[in-house]
Order: structure tokens, then sequence, then C-alpha cells
């Protein structure tokens, strides 16, 4: 395979926008200060072996909107430990009621934590978290000790709200396009299709996907074909685009010198309050020429920390013949597009 990837770096990708240190919880049974949570030696406690369990109401959210709301979400939580005196939870990301008492808010982690005396013991054990910053992954730790031991379980991204598009492509013209509202894919030389409007130009081997066809709707072969969405709201937190692509020849070239591509490019969208929009030229982020892609494939490509941008596909034709046709006609399947936090696992 022959494949031909290039990032963008903006000057805003580099750390303009500073990071919180991520909480890791320091597992340990010893006397060590920094421990998120010891043994409490009390000759009078609970003893043995315990484990931290707990359980959640629904915590993976996914929208289909490309102008992210602002709206928290909630999660209620509760613990299902046994043989335990104390507990503590920590939330990144999260906010629970500024009435508990026993809560406190680190770096953008609320931490809860007493003993099973507590007059708000019920409430605290199990209990609702409110996430505030929608878009994002985010850490869950909870502990419970006794008199000689202790259970850690930590849990990385086990709250998720990421985007997950609909693949919806519009059919008129670009003209018509007004707003920030949620449009679905610009398709302004109407060379693409999605799955709810392919109509007769159902792609078997395609299903599920966007269809970037080998011309345009008025038959014209030798022009680029765009497919372009504006996205809102995206928070300037690291993320990473991900989506599936695979390339069908209706006529195979003998190799990967019949200038057959497909590119994908990045602007970011700047407003102000007087001008209006700032037009920014758009920069490639990745681009595909090869010609043994007859299977989907997976890519992954970190956007830049700017929360308002465009991303523009684009199906070049291939070369053509002395009447004005493609020698090596092909069509461009995507699925699966998706924007998710970049974390540790991906």
């Amino acid at each position: 395979m022959f494949m031909n990837v290039r990032l963008l770096i903006f000057f805003a990708f580099f750390g303009l926008v500073g990071c919180t240190a991520e909480f890791i919880p320091e597992d340990s049974n010893t006397d060590n200060e920094n421990a998120f949570l010891l043994p409490t030696g009390d000759g009078n406690g609970q003893k043995g072996d315990l484990e931290a369990t707990f359980l959640s109401s629904q915590r993976k959210y996914t929208t289909s909107s490309s102008t992210l709301s602002t709206s928290t979400f909630r999660v209620s939580f509760v613990t299902t430990a046994q043989n335990f005196d104390v507990y503590k939870w920590a939330f990144e990301g999260g906010t629970v009621s500024t009435t508990m008492a026993s809560s406190t808010h680190v770096s953008g982690t609320t931490f809860v934590e007493g003993t099973l005396d507590d007059l708000n013991a019920n409430t605290e054990i199990g209990l609702l978290v409110n996430y505030n910053d929608g878009f994002g992954r985010y850490d869950v730790t909870h502990a419970v000790a006794n008199a000689d031991q202790v259970d850690i379980n930590f849990q990385r991204d086990y709250v998720a709200y990421e985007y997950l598009d609909d693949l919806e492509v519009m059919q008129d013209d670009l003209e018509t396009v007004t707003g920030t509202q949620d449009i679905g894919w610009e398709n302004p030389d109407r060379g693409w299709f999605g799955p709810q409007s392919n109509g007769d130009i159902t792609y078997a081997r395609c299903e599920n996907s966007i269809i970037g066809f080998y011309q345009s709707y008025t038959g014209v072969e030798d022009q680029e074909l765009r497919l372009m969405k504006s996205f809102r709201n995206f928070g300037s937190q690291p993320k990473n685009l991900v989506f599936e692509y695979k390339i069908d020849f209706l006529v195979q070239p003998p190799s990967n010198d019949a200038f057959t591509k497909i590119a994908l490019s990045y602007a970011p969208l700047i407003s102000q309050p007087d001008d209006g929009n700032i037009e920014i030229e758009s920069a490639d982020l990745w681009e595909e020429n090869g010609n043994d892609l007859n299977d989907f494939r997976q890519v992954i490509i970190p956007l830049p920390l700017i929360r308002d941008f465009q991303l523009t596909f684009t199906k070049f034709p291939s070369a053509m013949n002395q009447s004005g046709q493609q020698r090596y006609p092909f069509i461009v399947c995507i699925r699966d597009i998706r924007i998710i936090p970049r974390g540790v696992g991906n």
C-alpha cells in the first residue's frame, strides 16, 4: 500500500492553550501522605478484604450535531463495595452539589470523601455528578478502606461525550446555505451522496457510507468534487478526527501513476464582532493516492486546538483520455466519521 499522510501544524496546536495535569491516584497500602486513601488503623473498624466496586447510569454519550451544545449532562454513581469504613470519589471534569460539605474541587477534578458515620453518607455513596463541559473523556476513581485494607478503582475515560457523524449530505446548491445551524455535509459540486439520499445510486459495496461518485451530478468528469462541513464549539482540548475509507476502481489502473487522489483539508473558522467571519485559506491534513484500497481502512488525525473549524474532503478525477473521460474512474466511500477527545488510548 502507498499512503501519503500530511499533518498540518498550527501555532495553536503547540501549547498556546494550557492543559491541566491529569490526576492519577497513587495506590498504596503504606503510610504515604500522597496516597489517594489509606487504611484507617482503627481497632474498632471493619477488617479483611474489600473491593471498590460501583455502578453508574448511562456514561457514554454521542451527538451528531456539528454545533456542540454546552448543556450539562449527568451521571449517577453508587458504590457496591462491602466491608469498608471510609470511602472516596474523584470525578475528573465533574461537579456535585455545592451543599456537600465533604466535596472539594481541585484542578478540574471534584473529590468527595467521608465515613459511614457521616450524616451525609447516603447521598455521597450514591450521588449525581454534573459534567458541564460536554465534549470530552473523563476519569473516575472510587476508593474504600477499612482498618487494615484499602482498594482503589481507577477507570480511565469512564465517562465520554463524543461526536458521531450522521452522514447526511446536502443535494442543494451551496448558495442556499446560511447561518451556523446543522445542515449536513455541503455538496457544492453535487458529486457526493449520503446513505439517506442515494436512491437509484445505491452502491452495495459501501453500505452506511458517504459515497463520492466518479463524476458530478451533471455528468462532468474532470472536476474536483468537494464535501464540506463546519464544526463549532468543540473546545480547545486535544481531539482526533477518526474515519474509515476505501477506494473502488471501476477500471483498475496499472500503477500508482494514474493521479487518483482523495484529500482532506482543514480551515479554522474565526469571527470578529465587527467584521464577521474571517476567511483563512485551508491546508491539507491528509491525502491518499493508492490503488490497492478495496477494503475499508481507518484514519486517525490529530486536529488543531481550535474550537470552530471546517473540514473538506476533495475527490480528484483520475487521468483523462482524449475523449475527456477518466481513464480509471473510481468511487470513494467514507464512513464512521467521529471526533473524539485525544487520550492515552488513541
